[in-house]
């Protein structure tokens, strides 16, 4: 080898070494100055951000999904109705490689014995290529938080942004109504198409699951109700890997009836997701069915965990004001 080669050699490898040192201490500086501490985080990594800034060790259950779980759980009916201590993650569009290395995350400060997580995530239809491409994109993300927090510089530098204060564990409170009037979407003739649970999907469950058995936490399935999002053959996929994975699974587009969902008042917007008043309704199921297969301890009342307590008035009077005025 000569000299030229072995000098370009060098450079490249202390190019290489430079630039992953870079990204190392700006994700390290985001973390901790930025994400640490900070309750103003906004747009799609606030919930990951407020999770990681809740108490150490106060959490004893976690949900996680896209859209269709942060609509419908709401950790201030856990509260007030069990005295449990939920934090939701939910994100627009998360797939199920976000909601893994959001459970590492938590787990980094929390010892859950629940985690709650919404089936959507699971049932993307992207390509292999996409698949794969988001298994890659995930792992950087999670090793580097520059690539999740890039469009903050203006925040991070300038403390531009205010975060709403209708944030409560995760959810946000929507009280908007746009009936859904099709047809019953969970009758045999609307069945769809034989539906498969994607290999990136299967991928991260594993994950999941592993990560969850060494830390002591259940995993539990639910779908929330969604025409827009939900069929028979959906369904019957996500049953049968349920069982074949042995993950309690809780579906309530086949329990519209038990759960008292109604379509002209509990949706937001024509069936895709639930409202606040869906929200309560799926809560009030979901609390005795986690109850059944992890007992979960009643915290109203203990001191350390007073500040619950505080934001649920603020919840409960914002609600009040939402539904009287009517948004």
């Amino acid at each position: 080898m000569n000299e030229e080669r072995k000098k370009g050699i060098i450079r490249a490898a202390a190019f290489v070494i430079i630039f992953f040192g870079a990204l190392f201490l700006i994700s390290f500086l985001i973390n901790n100055f930025y994400v640490k501490g900070n309750p103003n985080v906004t747009g799609r990594q606030r919930c990951v951000a407020g999770l990681m800034n809740e108490p150490e060790e106060t959490l004893d259950v976690i949900a996680l999904g896209d859209s269709e779980a942060y609509t419908s759980i709401n950790p201030m009916y856990f509260w007030k109705e069990g005295g449990v201590p939920l934090y939701l993650v939910g994100q627009p569009g998360q797939h199920i490689g976000e909601t893994y290395f959001a459970l590492r995350k938590a787990f980094a400060t929390q010892s859950p014995k629940v985690v709650l997580i919404e089936t959507h995530c699971m049932i993307g239809k992207d390509s292999m290529a996409e698949n794969i491409g988001k298994v890659v994109k995930g792992e950087l993300k999670n090793l580097f938080s520059i690539f999740v927090y890039h469009d903050k510089w203006k925040q991070v530098l300038m403390g531009e942004e205010k975060a709403d204060d209708n944030y409560f564990k995760g959810y946000e409170i929507m009280t908007a109504v746009r009936a859904y009037g099709g047809a019953d979407y969970m009758d045999d003739d609307n069945k769809g198409s034989r539906t498969e649970i994607p290999p990136e999907s299967r991928y991260f469950m594993g994950r999941i699951l592993d990560l969850c058995e060494r830390n002591g936490a259940k995993v539990v399935f639910y779908s929330s109700p969604s025409p827009v999002n939900y069929n028979p053959a959906v369904i019957d996929a996500l049953t049968a890997y349920a069982k074949e994975i042995d993950v309690p699974y809780y579906d309530f587009n086949t329990r519209l009836e038990e759960t008292g969902i109604d379509w002209s008042t509990d949706t937001l917007d024509n069936g895709d997701h639930v409202n606040l008043s869906g929200s309560i309704k799926i809560s009030g199921k979901l609390l005795p069915f986690l109850n059944e297969i992890v007992p979960l301890e009643d915290r109203s009342n203990d001191p350390s965990y007073s500040s619950w307590n505080e934001l649920l008035k603020k919840y409960e009077k914002m609600v009040a004001e939402m539904t009287a005025g009517g948004k």
